[in-house]
């Protein structure tokens, strides 16, 4: 509308004129620059659309094939308390290197991964031994790593100018230094003798998602001082939680045993700073290798309760062979820890043990004895993990430690696979 009371003129008109055509000009300016923000409005979300949407794909791919779209985490990149990952590891030299072949061989072929089983070299013919294997053969891939730096003063760890006890001693303990380093790092390790048999899989997240720090297997009549105490510890077969920290409770439990030990390279591994992640070798310490009878140890802080161990529900490990699982605490290092029963992880006769069960029996129901007859049991095919046989059965003594050990794990399948353990796995 005009504005009241004026004459429309036409010079009125041309006077008005400039300034309708200014209004009308900004009016567009408006115009064009909604419809511009419109389009790259509606441009921008064309463009970004596929983007969300694939992003959107993915995410649903990731869920429905883990196993193909999702990537391990790089294990050096993630701080101690993340990482949760085994290592199952055996200790040899190379008088045994060909034992733990046929071990790391076994374990593959029940359904481990190459990338998890490690062989641990005492000296530098066994990690040349291994060395040579992966060089040679394309097909076979054998983690290798050594006891130590190869630069430190206590290698080799074995030496055959060591007399063959104190070099046994010198490997069984210093085992613990490379345990330890690897906790603080982050692993969790499975520890095995190279003539434990696995007998199937059993995958190492149970124990990782698990809250116990240190579990143990029960050994049978060895070392016979601590017989009294109803249980034995088996060194041969352990696993350690590596994810609790550079002082977690597993770590402090293996600090105890290389301090029982005397070792006198605690302190230097204690100033190691783990939060470089960059770190994948041992230390090079300048120190001297570890030396002690490490089962004893172990066995001993049962024994005379050096780490104020409790049981759970104050129920003790139960008499016979034929033991239970059982579980408890430690009160000095925090540690919880449990038994693997006999089942499970099997230390005995290499043709099966034979118990009669003495609740059965009103006679025996006060005695512990052993009773001979022809009911030797294999442990249950159902609960079989790992079988370590103790002794092979012939007439000719073997004079080879280690051939003893190849013919201990064939007379196993010979004895106890056809009773009881299903498996085709050749040794």
């Amino acid at each position: 509308m005009d504005p009241p009371g004026e004459v429309l003129t036409e010079e009125t008109h041309q006077h008005h004129r400039p300034q309708q055509q200014q209004r009308r000009r900004g009016a567009r300016s408006v115009e064009w620059t909604l419809i511009f923000a419109i389009i790259f409005s509606i441009l921008s979300l064309l463009k970004l659309e596929p983007l969300a949407r694939n992003s959107v794909q993915e995410h649903k791919s990731e869920i429905d094939h883990p196993s193909q779209l999702q990537s391990k985490p790089d294990i050096a990149s993630l701080p101690p308390a993340t990482r949760r990952t085994t290592k199952i590891v055996t200790i040899t030299d190379f008088n045994y290197a060909h034992v733990a072949l046929h071990w790391h061989q076994r374990l593959i072929s029940v359904g481990y991964p190459p990338s998890q089983v490690v062989v641990v070299a005492a000296d530098d013919e066994t990690l040349s031994y291994f060395n040579k294997i992966n060089s040679n053969d394309n097909k076979t891939s054998i983690q290798v790593e050594p006891m130590l730096h190869p630069s430190s003063p206590g290698w080799p760890i074995s030496n055959s100018s060591i007399p063959l006890q104190k070099r046994r001693r010198r490997i069984f303990a210093s085992r613990w230094i490379y345990v330890l380093h690897q906790l603080k790092l982050g692993h969790s390790i499975l520890m095995s003798d190279a003539d434990n048999i696995f007998v199937r899989y059993v995958d190492t997240a149970t124990f990782e998602k698990s809250d116990t720090d240190v579990i143990h297997a029960y050994c049978w009549n060895f070392p016979v001082r601590f017989l009294s105490m109803g249980f034995i510890v088996c060194g041969g077969t352990m696993w350690l939680r590596g994810d609790g920290g550079v002082n977690g409770p597993a770590v402090k439990y293996v600090e105890s045993i290389l301090e029982q030990c005397k070792w006198d390279g605690l302190s230097k591994l204690r100033e190691v700073d783990y939060t470089n992640h960059s770190i994948h070798q041992l230390p090079n310490l300048t120190t001297t290798a570890a030396l002690c009878d490490d089962q004893q140890v172990m066995n001993s802080k049962f024994f005379s309760n050096t780490l104020n161990y409790i049981w759970d529900n104050n129920t003790r490990p139960n008499e016979g062979f034929w033991k239970a699982e059982a579980s408890g605490k430690s009160l000095v290092t925090g540690h919880k820890f449990k038994f693997l029963d006999v089942d499970t992880a099997y230390r005995g006769p290499v043709d099966g043990y034979e118990e009669v069960h003495r609740e059965n029996i009103p006679s025996l129901s006060n005695k512990t004895e052993e009773v001979v007859g022809n009911g030797k049991q294999c442990p249950d095919v159902n609960l079989n993990w790992i079988a370590m046989p103790t002794n092979t059965i012939t007439d000719i003594p073997i004079s080879d430690p280690a051939e003893d050990r190849v013919l201990r794990i064939k007379q196993w399948y010979d004895f106890c696979r056809n009773k009881k353990i299903m498996s085709d796995l050749e040794v």
